[in-house]
């Protein structure tokens, strides 16, 4: 196995085994933190170790298929690595800052939290999306380039959907967060696929 192809296959493995300890913590957590209505940061109350987990194999998922986009070639402007890096310090600060404990108190770690997941959950949709810009122009990456556009406008759409429901207080801020958490996910699955492609 070359390189990149396992650096795809450590993506895929990563990006999965993270939902996989959210999914866990949905249903583990259910009677303290709802799935509906509350952020998926809540569950560093009561697990906090899992959740830096799931923080932590996400980050990793994303390291890899940036490693593998530079090492198989793949066309993308310095603004993808910008932004890569972007999203990695915005999943950073929400590892390490405790989100607000409740919608009516506001801590300083809780807001530096907030800011960390407005960071990671724009930063990465934008970057698939220039990516995808990158290849369109190259016949054989057009499929891969509509792919990733498609998820990309669905990371973007999520994370704004989430972050109306800041503000807007009945709306089902835990479903949005998870939904946009999902398309974040896929997003890394779609890059692998596209390093794995690039490898053949």
């Amino acid at each position: 196995m070359t390189p990149v192809l396992r650096l795809s296959r450590i993506a895929m493995t990563m990006a999965a085994a993270a939902m996989l300890v959210v999914a866990y913590l949905n249903i583990a957590l259910a009677q303290q933190v709802s799935p509906i209505f509350d952020p998926v940061s809540d569950y560093v109350y009561y697990n906090g170790v899992a959740f830096v987990l799931s923080v932590l194999l996400l980050m990793s998922g994303g390291f890899a298929v940036a490693t593998g986009l530079t090492r198989a070639g793949v066309p993308h402007s310095g603004w993808v690595k910008v932004l890569f890096g972007l999203w990695y310090f915005g999943l950073a600060l929400v590892a390490i800052f405790p989100g607000n404990p409740s919608v009516d108190v506001s801590t300083v770690a809780g807001e530096i939290h907030r800011f960390g997941g407005a960071v990671f959950l724009t930063c990465l949709p934008v970057a698939c999306w220039l990516l995808a810009r990158s290849l369109r122009d190259h016949p054989v990456w057009m499929v891969t380039a509509g792919r990733l556009r498609g998820v990309a406008v669905v990371g973007v759409l999520t994370a704004a959907s989430f972050g109306v429901a800041q503000f807007v207080q009945w709306l089902p801020q835990g479903l949005l967060e998870r939904f946009a958490l999902a398309a974040e996910v896929a997003l890394v699955v779609v890059l692998a696929l596209t390093i794995r492609k690039a490898a053949r």
